[in-house]
């Protein structure tokens, strides 16, 4: 039976349970635990000496063991807290951190973008000395290994190795000597006077080392659960908020927390700190009311835009509409709207053909990851990127239509770009209609004058 964390911590403050813990997942929560854990395991009058950091990308595994194998200077137990460890990472899961790091990077996540470069980094084996020899806008290799194939994705890529080098990071070596090392001390156990803590915002959950941990002490993910597309959902977000706000005593009334809801966007750290505005802006006030929020609450609106088109290829029409009005009501223009659904389309179509010629028989409805990986990539068929795992999802957006469903799509969005150009038409309502279109597909959908006519 899994753990509970909260169950973990009291039988830690009792004295009971294992010495050794794995917190990964969402950075906030992932920190959160460890403040949490650190107070019951080193009072606060003995974190001087009985309590000893370390950063997993740059410390050696000797300089960490050292630590644990030397007594605490006062009585009690000693914590030794590795974050950002690396040593639950491996190639197979290579592709989904090139995609990470660009996704943090691309949400001004510099430091977080850092960390992961510099763990995909020792993966593929590179050395302090090729990283140093390593320069930008004239070296592909991590553009490579980030598969950043495009202009913007080249530019990105150059801007995050030259972040990284001009806070003077170094990369670590021996990481496989160092695994060996970890497993050594799993199997011979820790000094009596030890607590070990990692932290981590990825692991591969099918290394050796993370099933040998799990069997000698304790693993937990902290995070909300997100879908495919790796979006939280609505309910889990609202625990959220509730949870936070009662952390500060306070109340949110339920127009407040709708509010709250359209505007907030994926990154619960971002989340946490328009909260945290919020309770500061009603001082005394136990109930936060919908005035507040729509005069502090910032609208983390550019994240949404990607909604949009996900919703468009899930034909969830009335979820594509309400962001589209949630897009035009924070002043995105409808010719930005209509270029991202129209590259969207463009991807779709290539997959769609993809999906009718190369992977014809080997393409199955509801496939998982693993059994694409297997069946395509092993291969060597010829996929819309270098980045599998985004194909992945590509192709199973692009299952849901015909090749001349999207022929038909590409036809509306050129007649919506015409009419958003030339006339005075609504865009609203010429951008609804599209949506509409693309969304229930044979079905009716009235025409622009029809609309106009009924308004």
């Amino acid at each position: 039976m899994k753990r509970n964390f909260e169950n973990f911590l009291t039988d830690v403050g009792n004295g009971s349970g294992p010495a050794l813990v794995l917190l990964f997942g969402d950075d906030l929560q992932v920190q959160s635990a460890c403040k949490a854990l650190i107070d019951v395991v080193v009072p606060p009058d003995q974190r001087e000496f009985n309590l000893e950091r370390f950063d997993g990308r740059s410390a050696a595994w000797d300089q960490i063991e050292l630590s644990l194998l030397t007594p605490p200077f006062l009585p009690g137990k000693k914590l030794v807290w590795v974050e950002s460890a690396p040593y639950f990472l491996s190639r197979e899961n290579k592709s989904e951190l090139g995609e990470k790091i660009m996704q943090l990077w691309s949400e001004d996540k510099k430091d977080d973008a850092a960390k992961l470069l510099f763990n995909l980094l020792a993966i593929e084996g590179w050395s302090q000395k090729q990283w140093e020899q390593l320069e930008p806008s004239r070296d592909a290799a991590v553009c490579e290994l980030l598969q950043a194939q495009d202009h913007d994705g080249r530019e990105a890529a150059d801007a995050l190795v030259a972040y990284c080098k001009g806070r003077g990071l170094e990369l670590k070596e021996g990481r496989e000597s160092e695994e060996n090392a970890i497993r050594k001390l799993l199997n011979g156990g820790l000094p009596s006077w030890d607590f070990l803590l990692l932290s981590a915002a990825q692991v591969d959950r099918r290394t050796r080392l993370y099933k040998q941990f799990e069997e000698n002490g304790a693993i937990f993910f902290l995070g909300l659960e997100r879908d495919r597309f790796g979006k939280i959902s609505r309910d889990k977000l609202r625990e959220f908020i509730d949870r936070q706000l009662s952390l500060s005593n306070k109340r949110v009334d339920p127009k407040a927390r709708e509010l709250i809801l359209l505007r907030a966007g994926d990154d619960l750290r971002t989340l946490q700190q328009e909260l945290n505005k919020l309770v500061l802006y009603v001082g005394e006030h136990a109930v936060i009311r919908a005035d507040d929020v729509e005069t502090i609450f910032t609208d983390q609106i550019e994240g949404w835009i990607f909604d949009l088109t996900r919703f468009i290829a899930a034909r969830d029409a009335t979820a594509a509409l309400c962001q589209l009005v949630r897009l035009l009501a924070g002043g995105d223009h409808p010719l930005r709207l209509l270029s991202v659904i129209a590259a969207e389309v463009r991807k779709l179509i290539s997959a769609r053909q993809i999906l009718e010629s190369d992977l014809r028989g080997r393409w199955k409805r509801g496939m998982t990851y693993k059994q694409f990986e297997r069946a395509i990539i092993d291969q060597r068929t010829t996929l819309l990127t270098r980045n599998p795992y985004a194909d992945y999802l590509c192709f199973q957006r692009a299952e849901t239509f015909s090749l001349p469903e999207l022929l038909s799509h590409m036809r509306g969005i050129h007649d919506a770009d015409l009419l958003l150009k030339s006339s005075g038409a609504n865009p609203e309502l010429v951008m609804e209609r599209l949506i509409l279109q693309m969304c229930l597909g044979g079905r009716t959908v009235p025409s622009y004058g029809d609309r106009m006519a009924a308004i």
